[in-house]
């Protein structure tokens, strides 16, 4: 059995005497520097893979989503269900209105543009936000980190007559759906999600 030493000999900060301990002791060192054998370094783990993620955004528009309680009133309901079935969540534009990209504008703004531009119906809404959030938050990450998105198709109004629109956001180490009221301001960091023309 090889012999430990209670002193250390420090080499550059490094306790040289733990190592020589460490490879055997004695009998060990002896073998080394008489080229019995060589030390060579471990090597080092590879890192995992990395995970393939999947885009592909299922929506059952058969059904239509479930609100807040609440909530009084679906803005548009002949909305509710239309869009397409299954899409490349990748492929989703960003959209941003007027001035949104260079300041920050409010919700009525945004929702007042898509309205006079009849661009609601190609706007993303609470279904479709609900089976992004279903895919976890790296495919989120991937594509939205430190953003808000928004499903403007899916402005809703409460008891009080006050408008909100639904979104995504990363919050606790999970995608979740928040509802925004509408005069709040939006900056370039709260995209509309919407399918490309």
């Amino acid at each position: 059995m090889a012999t430990k030493y209670d002193y250390a000999v420090l080499i550059d900060g490094v306790d040289a005497t733990a190592v020589f301990n460490k490879m055997g002791g004695p009998a060990v060192a002896q073998r080394f520097l008489s080229g019995d054998f060589v030390l060579v370094e471990a090597p080092k783990p590879e890192p995992p893979p990395e995970p393939v993620l999947d885009f592909t955004i299922s929506v059952d528009r058969s059904v239509k989503p479930i609100y807040p309680d609440w909530m009084k009133e679906v803005m548009h309901p002949e909305l509710e269900l239309a869009g397409p079935t299954e899409y490349d969540l990748s492929k989703v534009e960003k959209w941003l209105a007027r001035g949104q990209g260079t300041g920050v504008v409010t919700g009525n703004t945004i929702y007042k543009e898509l309205q006079t531009k009849n661009a609601l119906a190609d706007q993303l809404g609470l279904a479709d936000l609900l089976a992004i959030q279903a895919k976890g938050l790296a495919v989120f990450r991937s594509l939205y980190n430190g953003k808000a998105v928004f499903g403007w198709k899916s402005v809703v109004q409460d008891h009080h007559g006050i408008l909100f629109v639904p979104c995504l956001i990363e919050n606790g180490g999970k995608v979740v759906v928040r509802w925004v009221w509408l005069d709040y301001y939006w900056s370039s960091r709260s995209p509309a999600l919407r399918f490309s023309k």
